[in-house]
């Protein structure tokens, strides 16, 4: 039973979706709850697996029998059952949280959004626990496709900007692809243990000494970077996320730049060896200064945003930057920090995710309108406040831990320039949102400055005080943001807890 749990966790999604789609035709006011218990079920079997790994050790899954290199293997290690356990988490909080929003953003097509909402969730999932290098395109091809349908579902050049994703993922995916295949003639497998071991053995000295094995790495990276939004590869993410519906963007922005940096590190621990990736001084000083103009160009390029999750979307550049910076340092400290910023990143790119999406739906989304949005949405503003302070970097949210192991990292390896672009990032961080407070506190809501003087009168002196939760979203809407948002708090608290137990487990004992 212990190996066949990593397939487990994803059958339910499978059946979820196969369940949704024929719910459409049956009986369409089951399809939602249906789809909440195919999440649910998936969360629990994830936590359940996550115990048992942190627990027990790694356990493999064989697909029909096979061992490779000839079959598909499933593999659950504590650092890939823990994001699993995170990844289906925060995609049954997403969808608990946009029932009223599917609603009304899909009116005539809810059962078609539910299936691909399970079928995305599926493949990022999948991502994240197969051990085939072969297999984990195929997964991200269908967490892609999939992705893309949703997104186009939204408002104004929605279609336009999943349509362009499409093109540019599409490249991605195929660089990915033409990597693997050069892998593969130079070895004969697709495992990712079996290529571990022998590019190991056909290269010993690094990947300088492989010409073939160097350009399949740097092709490999060119596609991960593609897909995950590393500057200057970026151009689609911002329309795509920004022009979508809100629920497509919740669940979409918090998984799929975090999973394709899982996927980085995966290929870095699983496949390369860190010794062996980090072996080409000329890929690692690229890599870092893409990484760190990344966190400069979104950061800066968020400031000059007047609406919420536009602004979102260029922290989460930002963020992006972060994450393959810490993977190139090319020590402990610094792969320790990725890692950590991948599960925490995920977390605090859902609650404001989330948080935008109430704000919009009781505001508007834009600066100008959130006037007054402590008293009229004071649980969605003490949410915004919660994954702001934690993007920002202030303890004892999870934020502030992934940035010191980055910056540790940073300085640990001589990379100075990162290491203030990093600083530079919170500073920047802290005037975006503490600009956003300062409207939400202070401001003159649009809608509640009093009436309006008939024609030839004074205006009143004294305009109607804002009423309390005026505009604040019903409690099913709310408890889903407040669980994530009280998660920040948790996870920075267990920071000690999560490196020991998840992350130094796959780190090689030696490396410095």
């Amino acid at each position: 039973m212990t190996a066949q749990l990593p397939i487990l966790a994803i059958a339910p999604l499978l059946f979820g979706a196969f369940a949704v789609t024929a719910g459409r035709f049956l009986f369409r006011r089951a399809n939602y709850a249906v789809a909440s218990l195919a999440l649910a079920a998936s969360f629990t079997a994830s936590v359940l697996l996550s115990i048992q790994i942190l627990t027990q050790g790694t356990a493999v899954y064989f697909v029909g029998g096979w061992p490779p290199p000839i079959g598909i293997s499933y593999v659950a290690d504590p650092l890939s059952a823990l994001m699993l356990a995170f990844v289906s988490g925060a995609a049954l909080c997403t969808f608990l949280a946009s029932k009223a929003e599917i609603e009304t953003s899909y009116p005539l097509k809810n059962s078609a959004f539910f299936a691909l909402y399970l079928l995305a969730v599926a493949g990022h999932m999948g991502i994240v626990i197969t051990g085939d290098a072969f297999n984990l395109y195929v997964l991200i091809e269908v967490a892609a496709l999939s992705g893309y349908a949703i997104l186009a579902q939204g408002r104004e050049r929605a279609m336009l900007s999943s349509l362009n994703y499409l093109f540019v993922g599409s490249l991605g995916a195929s660089l990915y692809l033409l990597g693997m295949g050069y892998l593969y003639i130079m070895t004969g497998s697709l495992n990712m243990a079996d290529l571990s071991g022998i590019i190991g053995r056909l290269a010993p000295g690094g990947l300088s000494g492989s010409t073939a094995l160097a350009a399949a790495w740097g092709v490999i990276l060119a596609g991960l970077f593609v897909k995950m939004g590393l500057f200057p590869f970026h151009s689609w993410l911002p329309a795509a996320y920004s022009f979508s519906a809100a629920p497509a963007a919740a669940l979409v922005a918090p998984l799929t730049t975090k999973v394709m940096a899982y996927v980085l590190v995966r290929m870095i621990l699983s496949v390369f060896t860190p010794q062996t990736a980090w072996s080409l001084p000329a890929i690692n000083t690229l890599v870092l200064v893409l990484a760190t103009a990344a966190v400069l160009y979104g950061s800066f390029c968020a400031l000059a945003q007047r609406s919420l999750r536009k602004m979102l979307c260029f922290i989460l550049l930002s963020e992006v930057g972060y994450m393959v910076g810490g993977a190139f340092l090319g020590n402990r400290a610094g792969l320790t920090g990725t890692i950590y910023h991948i599960f925490a990143d995920l977390i605090m790119t859902l609650c404001l995710f989330l948080a935008a999406s109430n704000v919009e739906r009781g505001t508007g989304g834009r600066f100008s309108d959130m006037g007054g949005l402590f008293r009229r949405m004071p649980v969605t503003a003490a949410a915004l406040v919660m994954g702001g302070l934690s993007i920002i970097g202030v303890p004892p949210f999870c934020g502030f831990f992934s940035k010191w192991y980055l910056l540790s990292g940073a300085f640990e390896a001589g990379s100075y320039a990162f290491a203030g672009a990093l600083v530079i990032s919170s500073l920047v961080n802290a005037v975006l949102f503490f600009r956003i407070f300062e409207i939400g506190f202070f401001g003159a809501p649009p809608a509640h400055t009093g009436q309006a003087a008939p024609h030839g009168e004074a205006a009143p002196a004294h305009p109607e005080p804002i009423p309390l939760f005026c505009d604040e979203m019903p409690p099913a809407r709310l408890a889903p943001l407040v669980v994530v948002a009280a998660g920040l708090v948790v996870m920075g608290l267990l920071t000690g807890n999560i490196v020991r137990l998840a992350v130094n487990a796959v780190l090689p004992p030696g490396l410095g």
